[in-house]
Formats: C-alpha cells, structure tokens, sequence
C-alpha cells in the first residue's frame, strides 16, 4: 500500500511536474508571440514614412517647377520690355537743316539793271566784262522746232570779252529782247543760224553769240536788248532803232 501510495505520489508528482512544464512551455510560447507580433506594424509605418517622403519629394519638386516657370516667365516679359525700350530709342533724330551756299535771294526778284546804252555802244557791268553787239541783221527768220513760226525776225550778234583775271562761264548768258514803246517781248526764234554762247571764256579773250527774235517790220523803230553774262549778274541793256 505503501508503494501504491508512492507510485501515485509519483504520479501525482510526475502530473505536476508534466503540468507545470507545459504551463512554462505555454507561457514561454504565449511569450515568444507577444514579442514577433509587432513586425507587421513596422513594415506599415515604414511603408507609411516612405510613401509621405515620396510625396514631400514631389511637392517640393513642383513648387521648384513653377518657381522655375512663373521665372522665365518675368525674364521672357522683362526681355520684351527692354527689346521695346531699345526699339524706341532707336529712332534717329531729325537731320540738321543744311546751310545754303547759293544766292539767297528772293527768285522772283530780277537782277538789277544797269542804264541803257545805244546799240552801237560798249556796255560794261564793272567787273571787266564787257558787251557789244557788232551786228543787227534784218531776215525772214524759219520755222524750226515746236512754238516756232516762220516770218520777220532780227538776228542780233552779241560779243562778250573777258577782263577779269579768270575764267568765266558762259553757260548761263542770257539774251532777251522787246520792241516799242511799251516794250513788247519778242518771241526767240529757234532759227538754224542761231549760235547761243557756252562753255569757258578764258581771261582776256572774247566771244559771239548769235539770237534770234520774231519782231515786226513795222516795230523797229524803239528794240531794247537785254544781256545777262551770269545768274544775278547786273543786266546790260542796249536800245536804238533798227533799220
């Protein structure tokens, strides 16, 4: 009996110890699985930080794009600004009134005149220039050329010397002429034989020139001559009857 008693003590024992032993080994795996459970929650939050720093990274990523942007923006509008500045400045001022360097004179004022001569006398302007007019021809003066017509006309030789220490131009000379009493201009006639002066005349030398004028017949009898070596030049005036 005793022996039965011990073995149930043992037994007993034995249940105890077995009891207790799992007791442990659940408690040692109740606490093993409170300490791995927390991992998945780690790999969340860390999940969680790196999604929020992906989306900070994008955030400051557009904010530097439309910095950039509104940027070239100002500088495209501040380019424009200074190319319209530079345009407006670039416009040239008004060039200078020039100076004259020819006569100033009124145009429309004639040349003064200097006191008539008879036609057979020397006319001088005062500078060494002198005229005479060696011939006075009556002729039945052609038609030649637009305006002209054909009928009695005075052919008139006028002769120029050169005075003067210089060269004058006769390219401006000027002949006119008028009859009567009222001075009536004759028409120039642009007969073959007339000569109109040109060209150089030198110092001390002369030349003839040779005009043409439609006057009538009967008209003759007061004819004033006109010369004018140069622009402005006073003008030389002869007058006298022709016969």
């Amino acid at each position: 009996m005793t022996g039965g008693k011990n073995d149930a003590g043992k037994g007993n024992g034995q249940g105890k110890g077995q009891s207790k032993g799992q007791s442990k080994a659940n408690a040692g795996d109740g606490a093993t699985g409170t300490v791995t459970a927390p991992a998945p929650d780690r790999r969340r939050r860390l999940l969680l930080a790196g999604i929020a720093a992906v989306v900070v990274i994008a955030l400051v990523v557009l904010v530097l794009v439309l910095n950039g942007g509104n940027g070239a923006t100002r500088d495209a509008g501040a380019s424009v600004s200074t190319t319209s500045a530079a345009t407006d400045t670039s416009v040239p001022p008004p060039l200078p009134t020039p100076t004259p360097t020819g006569p100033t004179d009124v145009v429309d004022q004639p040349p003064p005149a200097l006191p008539e001569v008879p036609l057979d006398a020397t006319a001088a302007v005062g500078n060494g220039i002198v005229a005479t007019l060696p011939r006075i021809e009556a002729i039945e003066g052609s038609a030649v050329g637009p305006g002209n017509i054909a009928g009695p006309a005075l052919r008139v030789t006028v002769r120029i010397e050169n005075g003067t220490g210089a060269d004058v131009s006769l390219d401006g000379v000027a002949v006119n002429m008028s009859y009567g009493a009222d001075h009536s201009p004759a028409s120039p006639l642009d007969d073959p034989s007339r000569r109109p002066f040109g060209g150089l005349l030198a110092a001390g030398h002369s030349a003839d020139g040779i005009y043409v004028f439609s006057v009538p017949a009967d008209a003759r009898d007061s004819v004033t001559i006109e010369v004018g070596y140069q622009a402005g030049a006073p003008l030389l005036l002869f007058t006298g009857p022709v016969a």
